[in-house]
Formats: C-alpha cells, sequence, structure tokens
C-alpha cells in the first residue's frame, strides 16, 4: 500500500524518482540528501526488479514507494504510465514543486538551496524542450505503432537485436495519430508546479485519445509532457531548460556520458557556471562513485 509522506509547514517540493531497476551506493546517496524536511520522496521501483532489495530507503518517513508497480521497457508506454502514478501519489502533500529525476542522479547543492531556490521561482516550470522535432522523428516516434511493453521476452534482448524486432512488429499507421496537438520534445527530467500536474490529470480526464495514442508510441515520454505544457496555461512561464545537468556523446544516437569521480571538478563547474537557469543536479552517476569525496567537493563542511 502507499505510504503518505508528510507535508511541511511551509510548501515543500516533491521528489520523484524514476527508473529504479537496482538499488546502488548512488541511490543511497541520492535519497540521503534530499532527506529533509520540506520534501516528499516519491519511488516507483521497476515492476521487474525485486523491491526488497530497495528496503533500506524505507527507514526514513519521508520515502513513499509507489504502487501498483509498472514493468518498464526501453521505449515503452511504461515510462510514462509509472511517471503518471508518481505525479498521482503527490497530489495530497502540499506540495508545490515535483522534481522528476533518475536513481543516477546526485544533487549538486544542499538540499536546502534547492528549496530555497525552487520557492523564490514558483509558479516557473522548468521542463526542457528541444527547439524543434525532425519529421522523421516525428514519425518513428508517434505515427507508427510500437508495440515493446507486449514482448516482454524482446525486452531481455541486447539494444540492437530488440529495436529491429521491435520496428517489425510495428504494425502500421498509430490511428489516434491525428487527435494529437502540436508535438513537444525533451528531457524526461522536468521540475514542474503543482499546478501544472494537476492540469495534466484534468486534460487527460477530457481528452482519452491522448493516452491512446501515446499507449503504442516509441520513446513517447519524452514528448509526453512536454506537449502539454506547449498546449497549456503554464508554456510562457517555462524555461524550456533543464535543471539536471547531462552532456551528450556520441554521433547519429547520442547517449548521457557516465560521471566518475575523477570527473566531479566539471561537475563543480557545471555548477558554477553563471546561468539564470541553473544547474542543481546532474546525471548519469557512476555506481562506483567515491561518496565521501563527492560530499567533500560538494558539501564542505567549515572549518
Amino acid at each position: 500500500a502507499m505510504t503518505a509522506a508528510k507535508a511541511a509547514a511551509r510548501p515543500g517540493d516533491a521528489v520523484l524518482l524514476s527508473l529504479m531497476n537496482q538499488y546502488t551506493p548512488v541511490l543511497a546517496e541520492l535519497v540521503h540528501q534530499l532527506d529533509a524536511p520540506g520534501n516528499g520522496l516519491f519511488i516507483h521501483v521497476d515492476g521487474k526488479a525485486d523491491i526488497g532489495a530497495f528496503a533500506a530507503l524505507g527507514k526514513t518517513g519521508r520515502v513513499c514507494f509507489v504502487e501498483p508497480r509498472t514493468k518498464v521497457y526501453w521505449g515503452g508506454f511504461g515510462m510514462v504510465e509509472s511517471t503518471l502514478r508518481l505525479f498521482s501519489a503527490t497530489r495530497d502533500g502540499g506540495f508545490r514543486y515535483v522534481v522528476l529525476i533518475s536513481g543516477d542522479t546526485l544533487p549538486l547543492r544542499p538540499c536546502g538551496q534547492i528549496h530555497d531556490f525552487l520557492e523564490a521561482c514558483y509558479p516557473r516550470q522548468f521542463a526542457d524542450m528541444q527547439p524543434e522535432l525532425h519529421i522523421t522523428e516525428l514519425t518513428q516516434k508517434m505515427q507508427w505503432c510500437h508495440y515493446p511493453d507486449r514482448n516482454d521476452w524482446i525486452g531481455r534482448l541486447p539494444g540492437y537485436f530488440r529495436k529491429r524486432l521491435y520496428k517489425r512488429l510495428r504494425p502500421g499507421d498509430n490511428p489516434y495519430f491525428r487527435t494529437l496537438p502540436p508535438l513537444e520534445k525533451g528531457s524526461n527530467w522536468i521540475v514542474v508546479t503543482d499546478r501544472f500536474r494537476d492540469f495534466v490529470f484534468d486534460y487527460l480526464r477530457t481528452h482519452p485519445d491522448y493516452i491512446r495514442a501515446f499507449r503504442h508510441s516509441h520513446c513517447g515520454d519524452e514528448i509526453f509532457f512536454q506537449t502539454l505544457m506547449g498546449i497549456s496555461e503554464f508554456a510562457g512561464a517555462n524555461t524550456r531548460r533543464p535543471l539536471v545537468f547531462t552532456r551528450w556523446v556520441g554521433e547519429g544516437a547520442p547517449h548521457p556520458e557516465t560521471f566518475g569521480t575523477n570527473d566531479l571538478p566539471r561537475l563543480l563547474q557545471a555548477r558554477d557556471t553563471a546561468a539564470e537557469v541553473p544547474y542543481l543536479f546532474a546525471r548519469k552517476i557512476a555506481d562506483d562513485l567515491d561518496i565521501a569525496r563527492y560530499r567533500a567537493a560538494f558539501f564542505p563542511r567549515p572549518e
């Protein structure tokens, strides 16, 4: 059953942890750094994972494991479904911001500074948007049907073979594609207000074809919330920039770089780069990061 997170006396932040498929020291450190009064920590553990491995995270009263759990497969609708469950879990907590991040993320600033920054920014939105969506990518992701969530055995194959089989299983046009509003695309890791979260559920209630159109999309999680932001009254308050620092590497299909202990100076530089929209978090962080050196670099004790 879902555990209720306690709301603070002043409006707080709800931190939504998604894509949890294994317990790591980085995940434990992330929860440790964000376990503070005023925060609610909502965790969705992949339905394919052993939730018992995450039991240590539940020792704080601010952690809520969201049930029921969704089996999440790369490119499938499960990522959207699990995010919606996370959003829904925050609705009764009095939280003003919801911060969606993954378990391979770490904060670049103390929790109090993050909270103060968001409190001062309300009601700005921080949903990253790409300047434009290439028509070929649009067709591949949304106009054609995909069925990765229905083929569990395919989901266990190496990525290259999995993608080729998914394309062969694609039966034709998505019949709900024409019902969609103008599409937007960006990073999954968004920071949005309670007002936008509520708008999402209001829109889905009155536009059931929106869910139907995305149910068989490919990587639709990168489009689902950005598109809703683009048609909402909050679009003008959206910075279109992320609060999570990510460096994309590789040609053709870039992937996020993994930062290790030797990259801590680079992350400090990213944090301290003057910008209207600063970086509050960074990903992807290597599982073997030296946590002691991370703490010494980002949260040094006063002499």
